[in-house]
């Protein structure tokens, strides 16, 4: 699969799961990425700049490399995206809301079921800091 239809297809993907950002004129607003080239990446019909990806990336609240990662390879998460939703509006502090974006996805992709492994309800990772502590922390509330 090309670069191009990996971004398009997270594309798409993250315009779905984000209420707040599923038409290209709010992500246009968001990110200053025309919506022209938005519509060229959602299409694949055009290879991106770096620039772009990285606006866009901020704008969704996740790295630009990411944008490049094909599903079915540790793929965004619905559950990690919801989450850096409620983030984005949550956390003034840029440090802290990576910090915590990060541990969400960690913690998410830990629960994820891996390909060809079994079910189980009760997987929780050992590591992971649990998500109040951070709210109470910095005073706010998830």
């Amino acid at each position: 699969m090309r670069p191009r239809d990996i971004l398009s297809a997270n594309l798409r993907a993250l315009m779905a799961s984000r209420p707040d950002l599923d038409t290209l004129p709010k992500i246009t607003a968001r990110s200053g990425v025309t919506n022209g080239t938005l519509d060229r990446i959602r299409r694949a019909v055009v290879s991106t700049r770096v620039d772009e990806l990285e606006k866009l990336g901020k704008a969704f609240g996740i790295e630009a490399w990411e944008l490049l990662r094909p599903r079915g390879h540790a793929a965004l998460s619905p559950l990690a995206l919801m989450l850096a939703a409620h983030l984005d509006g949550s956390l003034q502090d840029d440090a802290l809301h990576a910090a915590a974006y990060a541990a969400a996805t960690v913690v998410i992709d830990a629960l994820a079921p891996k390909p060809g492994a079994p079910v189980v309800d009760d997987a929780v990772p050992e590591a992971a800091p649990p998500a109040p502590a951070l709210a109470q922390k910095e005073g706010r509330a998830f």
